[in-house]
């Protein structure tokens, strides 16, 4: 009687380990802001090995997408730094897995060259899923209105001005002006964003996030 019992409960024993198992992996909390799985709008892009890279063709992979210009002093380096550093604490398989992309908001000057320079300058020029990414004025107009990207703002007042972008405001002394755009955004493997992150973000945590996103 008290095995037909146990055998009775072995069902639902086996669904709850199930459930449990389920919730376990759906449930690992990413560092960042929440992006609510919106698809990651798609886009075309050349990276600075004259290679042409496709958003879309990277899923079933976790990609890490920020903006950048080559001539930025500051956020651009402390990005791309950070990003290296989280590459680094992961093992080779997720290295293989996961994508890096960068994309210019300086193509006046950001020709494959200065990209490679970049790439060099932060010891990711030999990591193959690091793609340093430009484009014509027109194509990347629209990346960056897909990410909400002020390019104008991002760039020195000495740069050459972006073609396309809006102008960034003149700043007045009650008109601050707009602050670097810093944003990391990671995407899962179904090509879904997920999260939003700040230059302020420890490598580490960028690293956990990765992680997680190569389960």
């Amino acid at each position: 009687m008290r095995r037909s019992r146990l055998l009775s409960l072995l069902p639902l024993a086996l669904c709850l380990i199930l459930v449990t198992s389920a919730c376990g992996s759906s449930g690992d909390k990413l560092s960042g802001t929440s992006l609510d799985k919106t698809p990651a709008p798609d886009f075309t892009l050349t990276d600075q090995r004259g290679q042409t890279v496709k958003l879309s063709s990277l899923q079933g992979h976790p990609v890490v997408l920020t903006f950048i210009y080559t001539n930025c002093t500051d956020i651009c380096p402390l990005i791309a730094e950070k990003l290296h550093a989280a590459y680094q604490m992961l093992s080779p398989s997720q290295q293989q897995d996961v994508y890096m992309l960068a994309v210019t908001v300086d193509p006046a000057r950001d020709d494959e060259a200065a990209l490679q320079k970049f790439s060099e300058a932060h010891s990711l020029a030999n990591t193959a899923n690091w793609h340093a990414l430009t484009g014509s004025a027109d194509t990347l107009s629209k990346v960056w209105a897909d990410y909400y990207i002020d390019a104008s703002g991002m760039i020195e007042e000495d740069a050459t001005p972006v073609p396309g972008a809006t102008p960034a405001p003149q700043a007045t002394p009650g008109n601050a002006p707009p602050a670097h755009t810093d944003a990391i955004f990671l995407i899962d493997k179904d090509g879904k964003e997920r999260v939003l992150l700040r230059s302020t973000i420890d490598y580490k945590s960028i690293a956990a996030d990765l992680k997680t996103l190569s389960k």
